[in-house]
């Protein structure tokens, strides 16, 4: 009995049913509105005629669906491509990216790592006369303003101090004049110009400039001194440690004597001689001046002399020794 419509087709009616339009990307759709399913080839739509998110349909008579040259690190990972166009524009560029596939970074950021990071220059660039703040490709702050300087302007110019309020400004000292007075002078401007005293003075440029010479050249002594200081320092930590190394080898060859000592005083070597009418013992102690060897074969049967002898009793014979 035919009731319904095979697959692939749709719209049962007395006429008979339609075939699926899938644009040759599925073969199966709803047998009753038509829309495609399981649409295959990266596409989506009622009838496959779109492609997926991060996907593009190419110009080409084809009109298949490629992957978007968009990385979702830099991007959301979309692209459309306009009609005439040979190539997709990735669409919105995540913070610090731009190009049409969103690859390069933009100005005030730099390229670290493929990573677009921004230019940290602490706000002393002028991103209206110097847009891009600095180089893309290293990072280092382009045109330092403000009296700083360095690779992310972090440093103030020669002859300037940061305050209190972390600006860099000329430092100024108190320089005395010959004739007793003083004025203030700026480090900045001590090789180019006279500053303006505080008070009337006649002081010269090469005064000034003599003072600072001195000046500087305390600060190289100085720096001389405490490095020579430092090196004291380790001569003397040095030197302590020998001292210490020499006392604990000496005491320890103390220690190692008076032990070899008492074991030649307490050495168990004895000797036995036979003769024809005695027995004659003899000791390691018999070598040794006023040893005391009256715990040495003590018995019942046996006596020692004041010289040191010892005499063996027997029931039977008396032996000296």
């Amino acid at each position: 009995m035919c009731d319904r419509c095979q697959d692939g087709h749709y719209g049962f009616n007395k006429t008979g049913c339609l075939p699926c339009q899938c644009n040759n990307r599925s073969d199966s759709c709803d047998v009753i509105t038509g829309a495609c399913l399981n649409c295959q080839e990266n596409s989506k739509g009622d009838h496959c005629e779109e492609c997926k998110e991060g996907f593009y349909q190419s110009p080409d008579a084809t009109k298949e669906c490629r992957r978007c040259p968009c990385s979702a690190v830099t991007s959301t990972g979309n692209c459309t491509i306009e009609s005439g166009e040979l190539e997709p524009t990735c669409v919105q560029c995540k913070d610090g990216y731009t190009g049409q596939n969103c690859n390069k970074c933009e100005n005030g950021y730099y390229n670290s790592d493929s990573i677009c990071t921004r230019c940290e220059c602490h706000g002393h660039v002028d991103p209206t006369t110097t847009p891009k703040i600095c180089k893309p490709e290293s990072g280092e702050c382009i045109n330092c303003l403000h009296n700083t300087t360095g690779f992310w302007c972090e440093d103030c110019l020669e002859g300037y101090v940061r305050d209190l309020q972390r600006n860099c400004v000329k430092q100024e000292v108190i320089v005395p004049t010959p004739e007793g007075s003083t004025i203030l002078v700026s480090n900045a401007s001590l090789t180019t110009s006279v500053p303006t005293p505080v008070i009337n003075s006649t002081f010269v440029p090469t005064t000034l400039q003599t003072i600072f010479s001195v000046s500087s050249s305390e600060n190289s002594t100085s720096a001389l001194a405490d490095v020579s200081w430092t090196q004291f320092n380790i001569i003397i930590l040095t030197v302590i440690i020998i001292v210490v190394v020499l006392l604990m080898g000496f005491v320890g060859a103390v220690y190692m004597y008076r032990e070899y000592q008492n074991r030649k005083l307490n050495a168990p070597f004895w000797t036995i001689e036979l003769k024809e009418d005695n027995i004659s013992f003899s000791s390691y102690h018999d070598s040794i001046p006023n040893a005391d060897v009256s715990g040495l074969l003590e018995d019942d049967g046996n006596e020692v002399a004041p010289n040191g002898q010892l005499t063996l009793t027997t029931p039977i014979h008396n032996y000296k020794a």
